[in-house]
């Protein structure tokens, strides 16, 4: 019915197609390529965001220690924290790490009654290599006087 066509014979030839494994397996090799180069940079960016959330956690601990050594050494429970910065030494899990403490209190006269409104701060930091993170907390508190 219809004219069947045949493709001229040197069409053909594996001799006439050499190359064009050449060419897959190059297109193959550069995709492989920038897919491992990508897989690198997530894997390398997902472990400086782990440092620094555990960083994070212990300055936060750090900053925690601060506002109550500040609490109990304006409250009357005692702190031996004389000097600011403190510096951890010996704690397992706050190597590297400070807090600064400050304290500050206002008279306050609500009709017959006064109270002391203080304000403490507390900012904890943590220093591994270059990396250095810090956190605050800030803590209210009313005494009758």
């Amino acid at each position: 019915m219809y004219p069947r066509y045949f493709p001229p014979n040197n069409m053909v030839k594996p001799i006439n197609q050499r190359g064009s494994m050449l060419v897959i397996a190059l297109f193959v090799i550069i995709v492989l390529g920038l897919l491992g180069l990508t897989m690198t940079r997530l894997l390398s960016s997902s472990s400086e965001t782990i440092i620094h959330e555990v960083l994070g956690q212990r300055a936060l601990n750090a900053a925690r220690a601060g506002i109550n050594c500040a609490v109990a050494k304006q409250l009357g429970s005692g702190c031996d924290v004389i000097v600011s910065p403190f510096i951890f030494v010996g704690v397992p899990g706050l190597e590297n790490c400070s807090f600064t403490y400050e304290i500050s209190s206002s008279d306050i006269q609500d009709g017959s009654k006064e109270f002391t409104y203080w304000t403490f701060s507390s900012e904890g930091q943590c220093t591994v290599g270059n990396t250095n993170v810090t956190r605050n907390i800030y803590v209210d508190a009313m005494q009758a006087k």
